[in-house]
């Protein structure tokens, strides 16, 4: 008979949730009589897995499922790191304890000022900025990295393309290579469409450059919506959504006129899209 990890059923020595994840997964991983698939598991094999179950947590919140739904995904993502530290755990490197304790003692060290013994000084966002910036200097000297390295250094490889666009122009910006106003930037972006377009019209055109005009063009629209504070990834991640919802009504409609889209007209496709937006411009001023 198997002999899974018990639940202590007494209120007085019940295990706490997180305690309970971890005997779980120590469980399927080292027992006789655990999971194979999840003794296989290697950080390398996981980590789609953790990238998907990030996105999924992204996607709940951007359709606006802030209940369970949401906590079912921050559950999901939660088990992708405390499976990691299992596997960590198992070569001697750290365990979930020290996940948690690395956090905490990173903030505590950011927050001197409200966590530590410093005098609460810093009341708006731009001076706890900068105070940030002035302890993560410090932190990377610790870690060996010298005033003469560049302000680039650690802005991961592995972060999607626009994100990592964005956090490379953010830390230029904060280096003192920033746009005086929007007037320019926009003037900016208006020069980049050019340079496309003046590409895309050559008589014999040249894919790579033109990849690398539209490359140009897609980092300024970063650039742009950084300085207006926006999140370029989240922006068009949010698009894609609105994209799919609206195409998804057009296909419906037009197949209750038993068409689909190769056969329909674009005058239909359009009217159907209007009334998609219409219908989502409707429920936003419900709310």
């Amino acid at each position: 008979m198997k002999k899974s990890p018990q639940k202590d059923e007494t209120q007085s020595q019940k295990p706490s949730s997180i305690q309970r994840l971890l005997d779980i997964i120590n469980y399927l991983r080292a027992h006789p009589e655990g999971c194979a698939w999840t003794k296989e598991q290697t950080h390398q094999s996981l980590t789609p897995y953790l990238i998907e179950e990030t996105y999924e947590t992204a996607d709940v919140i951007d359709q606006g499922a802030h209940d369970h739904t949401l906590r079912d995904e921050l559950g999901d993502l939660l088990l992708q790191i405390v499976f990691h530290s299992e596997i960590a755990k198992e070569r001697g490197a750290f365990e979930f304890e020290d996940v948690a304790a690395a956090i905490v003692n990173k903030l505590e060290r950011r927050y001197p000022t409200i966590l530590g013994n410093e005098p609460n000084t810093l009341k708006t966002p731009e001076e706890i900025d900068k105070k940030w910036e002035e302890i993560k200097a410090e932190e990377r000297k610790a870690k060996g990295i010298t005033p003469t390295a560049s302000i680039l250094d650690e802005i991961s490889y592995a972060l999607p393309a626009l994100q990592r666009a964005a956090k490379l122009k953010g830390r230029a910006s904060k280096a003192g290579w920033e746009w005086p106003d929007v007037t320019m930037l926009l003037d900016k972006i208006s020069e980049e469409v050019a340079e496309l377009k003046a590409e895309i019209e050559q008589k014999h055109q040249n894919h790579e450059k033109i990849a690398a005009e539209f490359g140009d063009l897609l980092f300024i629209l970063v650039d742009f919506a950084r300085w207006h504070g926006i999140d370029a990834e989240d922006a068009l991640r949010i698009t894609n959504n609105r994209f799919e919802r609206r195409f998804r009504y057009m296909e419906q409609g037009l197949k209750k006129l038993g068409k689909e889209i190769k056969n329909s007209t674009r005058q239909e496709r359009q009217a159907l899209w209007n009334e998609a937006k219409k219908k989502e411009g409707e429920q936003d001023n419900s709310c």
